[in-house]
């Protein structure tokens, strides 16, 4: 199975996933670190204003969004079912690993009502980070 069959999946299960009222976890960080941890949540604060267009525009790698195109889906309207299905967007950043133009972040939130860490996976683009995986 392509890789962006699975993205889509586990983009969805990132924006389901949750626990409560919005906080911040990126502020634990500093350098660049902090600024993977930023984009996870500009990834929750994009799903609790509804906005897929964000989400494709500035949290997903080019990659990825490519990926999807290909594969027959549209980035936003994915976005936008997923965004209707959640409860809450709340991730609470844990962990951030970088390796060169890499980066991991361990992330928690909640899925089916337990709580649930999930690892998102980063490529630097230009010089930001973008999420090339949101949960394996």
């Amino acid at each position: 199975m392509s890789r962006v069959l699975f993205a889509v999946p586990l983009v969805l299960a990132a924006l389901a996933a949750g626990c409560g009222a919005s906080a911040s976890s990126a502020g634990d960080f500093e350098g660049e670190e902090r600024r993977v941890a930023d984009v996870v949540e500009k990834l929750q604060s994009a799903g609790e204003a509804g906005d897929a267009a964000e989400i494709c525009d500035e949290v997903l790698a080019s990659e990825l969004r490519e990926e999807m195109q290909a594969a027959g889906a549209n980035c936003e309207q994915e976005l936008e079912k997923a965004i209707q299905d959640a409860d809450d967007f709340e991730l609470e950043v844990e962990d951030v690993t970088i390796t060169g133009d890499t980066a991991t972040a361990r992330v928690r939130g909640r899925e089916d009502d337990e709580e649930a860490v999930r690892t998102f996976e980063f490529a630097r683009e230009g010089s930001g980070w973008r999420a090339t995986s949101l949960g394996s």
